[in-house]
């Protein structure tokens, strides 16, 4: 049978819109690296079982993985964070439903295929309810994307996670934001995801000055580069959580 084959079906609900129910023995257990974007990789990209994939991006890119989320099977991710479907204050509740419920499908598929799963929180607080909708009493680890003019936004989501896991201690990822929200991951015992795109612009600016820091005629600049490099990937995540893994 196809690895990669997902079946068109109706998920199992506990709820009245049938927006399916996540499995709580297939959440994340932990944040790891590498913490990637879908579509910023090329098609062929294997994760080979490690690492997350997330959907922060804009829509464009992963629109289609509803449709076929055997797309996101390719990469062969450990973990995902559930796609990312954009919610304004301005979205009519209707779409805001269908966005959820797309986000909890493709989530379950993953699940099902032995993925597993960071919810998604990042939603206008319009939504913040109906974005609560399948996911299981208990539920312990969510990610959103940082901004540092919305940290209150975030402490709320925090605060929506934790009634969520009820009682639990919650592992809470925040994607990007800067130091604002880094410092916000600090005090608040969470865990902060420095995107890639942002280690890719830094190592370019240090790329245009690689030339001019020559030692006693050796070129050490390229040594020098690549060491910033595996330093800055190995220290993507910054975990400033208390709380112990997930069993």
């Amino acid at each position: 049978m196809n690895d990669l084959y997902i079946p068109d079906c109706l998920f199992p609900t506990d709820n009245e819109l049938e927006i399916p129910t996540l499995l709580i023995e297939r959440q994340a257990s932990v944040c790891e690296i590498p913490f990637v974007c879908y579509g910023e990789q090329k098609r062929t990209f294997n994760m080979q079982g490690t690492g997350t994939l997330h959907f922060y991006t804009d829509d464009y890119r992963f629109n289609a993985v509803y449709e076929h989320p055997e797309r996101i099977l390719q990469h062969h991710p450990a973990n995902i964070v559930e796609p990312n479907f954009s919610l304004f204050n301005e979205t009519p509740i209707a779409f805001g439903m269908q966005a959820v419920y797309k986000k909890r499908f493709i989530a379950r598929a993953m699940q099902e295929k032995g993925i597993n799963v960071f919810v998604d929180l990042n939603v206008a607080p319009k939504f913040y309810k109906i974005n609560m909708v399948g996911i299981p009493r208990g539920w312990r680890s969510f990610c959103t994307r940082g901004y540092s003019d919305r940290l209150n936004h975030l402490a709320f989501e925090l605060e929506m996670a934790k009634f969520i896991a009820n009682g639990e201690p919650v592992t809470f990822v925040v994607y990007g934001g800067g130091e604002l929200c880094k410092d916000f991951c600090r005090k608040n015992n969470c865990i902060y995801v420095t995107p890639v795109i942002a280690m890719k612009n830094k190592l370019k600016s240090l790329e245009k000055f690689k030339d001019s820091i020559a030692f006693f005629g050796q070129d050490i600049s390229s040594v020098c580069l690549l060491q910033t490099k595996d330093e800055m990937f190995n220290k993507q995540i910054e975990d400033f959580s208390k709380s112990t893994s997930l069993p």
